[in-house]
């Protein structure tokens, strides 16, 4: 990792540093429909743009002249095409108000913490209301930008991506910079940051940036949250309402994710790696034998060379253990294929030599390649170029052709060199978070151009805003242990939170540190045996039960995940688990639809549902709803011990659960065979 990344993590919160801040002293309408003047407190004058981009949402852009007037660079982030329409600009005392779309935020000094600057407060339609108790705008820095908010005491703040310490932010610190976290547990480290937060007082932000962030939710002042945002112009969104209204409004302006097809809501098989045809038939076999339904089966290592070494794409099938035609059994038997990708390539192979001699990739701004900042010889496919992106394309269509594959994981496109500078001008900096979207926008976009007749799907790691309109997502490689299952639950629920409809996590976690070495070797011998059942099997069978109840469910890991592979009474408790997973097709497929109809994500923690339930809120990283009528509650520590707040209503016991009644609290303890999981009262959800 480079040590701007290193010193950004461990930089002190925002809040910490004010000698930074040069705040906002005044402001007042200027002549250009839409504009504001701001002054500083040294004396820079700034102009404000706010217009009105879709319904129901205020935007705001604010920095110099010169950068407020320069066209945009075009942004993979939001959505193209967004209105423009300004918004009213007038003057009320000490200060101004801009309205538009039924919508009123009003800028006037005086509140506390007004050393920092000028609070606004915004009011919906007639009805004045405070943004929280207030919020505040300040101070402008040589490289950016500080945010600020007066939070209520009862105030909570939910979204910024995946994070596994949970879904609330209230307290917390975070450093928004996209990282490989190398399996690491307990460190709120993050392959996907959004910065996007709401409240659940009924406003929301979403900063449009691909640069870290830095966000301090009450953390160094329990009253205030900062927000950090690096780059020459300010651009925010503001939303209102619901936590529901919200994050549709958020879709509105960064994209909604699609209706995934049927085949992807069953059930995925995968390791690092399945090593050859033969053995993908084997495993294929082993579900059949064992009464456990599989949809897709996903390849790792389909390529040339060692993957575990080389982490990049050759681009070139090892035709030695995976001949023309090899995936043609598994599509007649109706499973479908997904095989691995990433953005890097690795100097010395054709791909890598050919993309660099054409100028496909990050650079250093003088022609010379740029690698990734963890190891010293990947290069990074820079997608602001057309002509890399052309290049990528034809890759990505020979690939999904020639092999059959119906799905790809798009794995990595977090380590992006700060030093980099891409095509379009920006920085490898200016792009860090963004650049995993970009990838997956091209990958995205090179599968819909070959019409695939069962549709395709997509199985990302890193991201920011934006991404969720490539799903799914998954929350990276997790340790398996009961830790591990932990910090995957917390991060699918702040991740699904932050905009994401369609979360998921590798039942059994990645790794261990004994099955990695193996899977090192395994792979360097092409020796499958070698591949061990190593997760403990209690925990195994509780991870693949909330699998069975997650957005998507995949098994991998650098060991056994097939879930028959586990000694007995847990081989078939986690195969009991599969086959709910297949019984609850049709409920699964109502509800992703509803992420097209309702703009709803397919895992609904309680704040999303029940705003206005402190319970809920408290019970936020113990449970949630998939959908809008099944409650589930993972077994999350050894001996199947549950606390569930059980909402207001009469609740069965899905599969083995106790049937329930709320709103209470009920503490339980369910056998290694029951799935915790309940449907509301006369809603029918299993086949």
């Amino acid at each position: 990792m480079d040590s701007r990344t290193v010193d950004y993590l461990l930089a002190p919160a925002p809040l910490m540093r004010p000698s930074e801040v040069d705040p906002y002293l005044s402001v007042a309408p200027a002549p250009l429909s839409g504009h504001l003047e701001v002054m500083t407190r040294s004396g820079r004058r700034l102009d404000a743009e706010v217009t009105v981009p879709v319904p129901g949402v205020l935007r705001l852009r604010l920095g110099s002249a010169e950068e407020l007037a320069a066209t945009p660079r075009p942004s993979s982030i939001i959505n193209p095409g967004l209105a423009n329409e300004p918004a009213e600009v007038t003057s009320v005392p000490g200060g101004v108000a801009v309205s538009g779309s039924g919508r009123t935020m009003t800028w006037a000094p005086g509140l506390s913490n007004s050393a920092y600057g000028f609070p606004y407060q915004v009011a919906d339609g007639a009805d004045q209301a405070e943004l929280g108790s207030s919020a505040l705008l300040s101070g402008l820095r040589g490289t950016g930008y500080r945010h600020l908010w007066e939070l209520a005491h009862d105030e909570d703040i939910f979204g910024g991506g995946e994070s596994y310490q949970g879904p609330n932010l209230r307290g917390r610190l975070r450093h928004g910079v996209n990282v490989e976290t190398h399996g690491i547990v307990g460190l709120d480290l993050s392959y996907l940051n959004v910065s996007m937060f709401w409240s659940n007082r009924g406003w929301g932000v979403f900063a449009h940036t691909g640069a870290p962030w830095v966000a301090d939710v009450g953390s160094t002042d329990v009253g205030t949250m900062a927000l950090d945002i690096e780059g020459p112009v300010l651009d925010l969104f503001f939303y209102w309402g619901s936590p529901e209204e919200i994050l549709q409004a958020h879709w509105l302006v960064t994209g909604a994710p699609p209706v995934l097809p049927t085949w992807a809501l069953g059930i995925w098989t995968s390791r690092c790696s399945y090593l050859n045809a033969g053995e993908v038939s084997d495993v294929l076999d082993g579900y059949r034998d064992a009464e456990c339904p599989v949809s897709v089966v996903h390849i790792d290592s389909w390529q040339a060379g060692d993957l575990l070494q080389d982490l990049t794409t050759a681009w070139e099938v090892d035709r030695d253990r995976w001949p023309v035609g090899w995936s043609a059994a598994s599509r007649r038997s109706g499973v479908r294929l997904c095989l691995w990708h990433n953005p890097y390539l690795r100097l010395g192979t054709a791909a890598g030599d050919e993309a660099c001699a054409a100028g496909l990739v990050l650079t250093d701004g003088q022609g010379r390649p740029v690698f990734t900042n963890d190891m010293p010889d990947r290069l990074l496919v820079d997608f602001t170029n057309p002509k890399a992106v052309a290049w990528w394309h034809e890759r990505v269509r020979t690939l999904v052709t020639s092999e059959g594959a119906s799905a790809l994981k798009a794995d990595f496109g977090e380590e992006v060199p700060p030093q980099a500078v891409a095509f379009d001008g920006r920085t490898g900096w200016e792009i860090r978070n963004e650049y995993a979207v970009m990838y997956q926008r091209e990958t995205a976009l090179a599968l819909a151009s070959l019409d695939l007749a069962d549709g395709f799907a997509m199985f990302c790691r890193s991201g920011s805003a934006g991404a969720q309109r490539y799903p799914c997502h998954w929350v990276g490689d997790s340790i398996s242990t009961w830790a591990g299952l932990q910090a995957s639950f917390r991060a699918c629920l702040s991740l699904s939170l932050s905009g994401f409809a369609y979360v998921t996590h590798d039942v059994g976690g990645f790794w261990s540190p004994d099955s990695y070495e193996v899977a090192h070797e395994a792979a360097a011998h092409n020796n499958p045996d070698l591949y061990l059942a190593e997760v403990e099997p209690e925990l195994f069978v509780r991870w693949a039960q909330w699998g069975a109840l997650s957005p998507l469910m995949r098994f991998h890991g650098c060991g056994r995940r097939e879930p028959w592979a586990y000694p007995e009474p847990y081989g078939a408790a986690a195969v009991r688990a599969c086959q709910l997973r297949e019984r609850v097709t049709a409920y699964l497929e109502m509800t992703s639809a509803e992420v097209a109809s309702r703009r709803l994500p397919m895992m609904r923690p309680l704040p999303l549902v029940l705003p206005d339930q402190q319970e809920a809120r408290q019970a936020a990283h113990l449970e949630y709803f998939l959908g809008g009528d099944v409650l589930v509650a993972p077994v999350l520590e050894p001996g199947g011990h549950l606390s569930v707040w059980v909402p207001p209503g009469e609740w069965a016991g899905l599969d083995g659960a106790p049937d329930l009644a709320g709103p209470r609290w009920v503490d339980m303890t369910v056998s290694l065979e029951a799935i915790p999981a309940w449907s509301r009262e006369g809603k029918e959800v299993l086949a």
